[in-house]
């Protein structure tokens, strides 16, 4: 249960996506969680009112943005409004169960002199053939309103070097409780000065922004990590909006533009170590 975290806030950025808004906080109110949450909507018809007579008992603070202010700003305008110490960032298709285990996060984050803790993605690989089918087969159980969470895991970690104008990735070997590296998920718990004092996102980004992220992460000299032992379920069944899918398109191509701010132009090894391409 999560009733017991007074120092830490869950900040939640949604865009066009109400009913995965919704999912995520029923699960967050599912393990009594009392602390701030905090959601920035940059849709174009904003869903606050829906949401906040659906969850009257959660303690929201509800930020209204233009509309495609994007994921960065977003994020940012929600930093700016957390007072707790710590926080905990989220997407909206995220879903909390037993394995995401936040207190054990905070515990591994202070115990560790950590200043953000990243977790892992509870998903189908659909390039798999088996994991696909067990995919189709969780779809039908959904439409009896039965979630069969996923046995496998997405993980996203890696190190990286820069040198002049060139960002090298590297491969990192995971070691249990948890892996010091250069870039994890977004989701993560963080320390709210240390994230306010690199300047959080770019706030011009509205794709592109997770590495550009944590390489000011690492320019700051930020201490970042990775654990296996806390995660979310990735809601990939839920069907997409076309006004978020034409937004989200784009991502890919502000992912160079991204780099832009350090002077970088060329990402070396991405495709080898992060299984995905680049731009």
């Amino acid at each position: 249960m999560l009733d017991q975290l007074n120092d830490t806030s869950i900040l939640i950025k949604t865009l066009e996506r109400p009913n995965q808004l919704i999912q995520l906080l029923e699960s967050i109110k599912k393990y009594k969680f009392r602390g701030p949450v905090i959601i920035a909507d940059d849709s174009k018809i904003h869903y606050r009112d829906q949401v906040l007579s659906a969850f009257p008992d959660l303690n929201i603070t509800y930020i209204n943005l233009p509309f495609d202010t994007g994921t960065a700003e977003g994020r940012n305008k929600m930093l700016e409004v957390t007072s707790t110490s710590l926080f905990v960032l989220c997407d909206d298709d995220f879903i909390f169960e037993p394995r995401t285990r936040i207190p054990l996060m905070r515990k591994l984050l202070i115990e560790n002199n950590v200043d953000i803790l990243g977790g892992i993605f509870r998903q189908y690989n659909l390039k798999s053939r088996k994991q696909k089918l067990k995919s189709i087969i969780s779809n039908w159980f959904l439409k009896c309103n039965i979630l069969i969470p996923s046995t496998g895991i997405f993980e996203y970690h890696a190190g990286f070097d820069i040198e002049g104008n060139v960002c090298r990735m590297k491969k990192i070997k995971y070691n249990d409780p948890f892996t010091i590296c250069d870039l994890t998920h977004n989701f993560f718990i963080g320390r709210t000065d240390k994230i306010k004092s690199m300047g959080g996102w770019n706030p011009l980004l509205k794709g592109g922004e997770h590495q550009n992220f944590f390489i000011r992460a690492k320019l700051k000299g930020l201490k970042v990590a990775t654990t296996r032992q806390c995660g979310v379920i990735h809601d990939r069944w839920s069907p997409m909006p076309e006004l978020f899918k034409e937004l989200r398109i784009r991502g890919n191509s502000y992912q160079k533009i991204a780099l832009e701010e350090f002077g970088i132009t060329k990402m070396e090894n991405f495709e080898e170590v992060m299984k995905e391409k680049f731009g």
